[in-house]
């Protein structure tokens, strides 16, 4: 019905005033993301349109994705929800994937899912905004630790980074492009011994970023397999996270009841700090009320300076470090959650055309 409407609505108007693109695109980057894919089919002119970098680059992010799982539920299975405007949790159906219960999700990255089932030695890649998904044919070396890579802003091609072989300084990779549909061998020198590599990661703009002990920033370039070691302004622990806000890289730690951000200048690669922030003050309690062991940074928003937060007191926010303010909360059941993985899902116009 919204179809015709618009179908309609545009035709008169083409006819009485002649609608420019520029005033179409206006009127699409409005339209909730389903709307938006129908919308291809109307005509060529406007599958263009819709499928233009432009458009793409218009579309905002919405809230998260996140995994959570219930204690109470038979085998612990991992249950998908999302986090909805008006602060409330919603399940999402993943019964379109057959072997959802038989693998399980090793990564994530800007929308896709990442699963790997050992018994049958076979990645999937599944995309919860289209519903489908594909089966990646079988690496030749056993993995060790399994990445993957995906910019909806920039590519609907994603990749598939498996560390098969340590090195003294580097390691043997393999990896999996849905361009070529292949696995290619790779070495990679990280410039640091692989025990100092973490396994918090970022992918962004074509550069994977692994923190690494004590105080290090590797940038893995994916496309030359060349690394940069970047000094970073505070030693890392197991709440230390990078990630980007409006196209430059964060880093943030949380040091007693203080969380610290701060940002990287490209030009010399000196970081400054952007925020200070009182755990308390992010949920309105009292310092000495948070335990600063019980909270966990999750992820940055890509298009806004927000943070989102994790606190073990069943709550999850985010937060503006630029207004400083809360801008959203989400409760959960005291009783119930145990494990909270999340990723952000961009609503971006590669992401439905990826797998799709």
């Amino acid at each position: 019905m919204e179809q015709k409407i618009l179908m309609s609505s545009c035709e008169k108007g083409m006819k009485e005033c002649d609608i420019t693109n520029d005033l179409l695109v206006e009127i699409l980057v409005r339209l909730p993301l389903k709307s938006l894919c129908r919308f291809k089919c109307v005509s060529k002119s406007w599958y263009r349109l819709i499928s233009d970098n432009y458009l793409r680059q218009r579309l905002p992010s919405i809230a998260t994705g996140l995994f959570f799982r219930f204690e109470s539920d038979q085998f612990n299975k991992a249950r998908y929800a999302y986090t909805s405007s008006n602060g409330t949790i919603q399940d999402c159906n993943l019964d379109f994937f057959p072997f959802n219960e038989k693998s399980s999700v090793v990564d994530g990255s800007n929308g896709l899912l990442l699963y790997y089932a050992s018994i049958s030695l076979t990645f999937y890649v599944v995309n919860t905004a289209t519903k489908s998904w594909v089966s990646l044919p079988k690496p030749k070396k056993e993995t060790h630790l399994s990445i993957l890579a995906f910019d909806p802003y920039s590519s609907a091609n994603y990749k598939v980074v498996c560390f098969t072989a340590w090195g003294a300084r580097g390691a043997a990779l393999e990896i999996y492009s849905s361009e070529t549909s292949k696995w290619d061998r790779h070495d990679v020198e990280f410039g640091i011994e692989p025990d100092a590599m973490s396994t918090t990661k970022h992918y962004f703009d074509g550069l994977l970023y692994v923190l690494a002990y004590p105080n290090m920033l590797v940038a893995m370039n994916l496309m030359k397999f060349s690394c940069k070691l970047i000094h970073l302004p505070h030693s890392i622990n197991m709440l230390s996270r990078v990630g980007h806000c409006q196209g430059r890289l964060h880093y943030a730690h949380i040091d007693g009841n203080k969380l610290k951000i701060w940002t990287m200048n490209y030009l010399n690669r000196n970081w400054f700090l952007k925020n200070e922030i009182n755990l308390g003050a992010m949920i309105g309690m009292r310092d000495s009320d948070v335990n600063p062991n019980q909270v966990n940074l999750l992820v940055f928003h890509p298009e806004e300076e927000m943070v989102c937060v994790w606190f073990h007191s069943w709550k999850m926010v985010w937060y503006d470090f630029k207004e400083r303010r809360l801008v959203g909360s989400w409760k959960f059941e005291r009783e119930k959650v145990s494990v909270i993985q999340i990723w952000m899902f961009p609503c971006s116009n590669f992401l439905t055309n990826c797998i799709a």
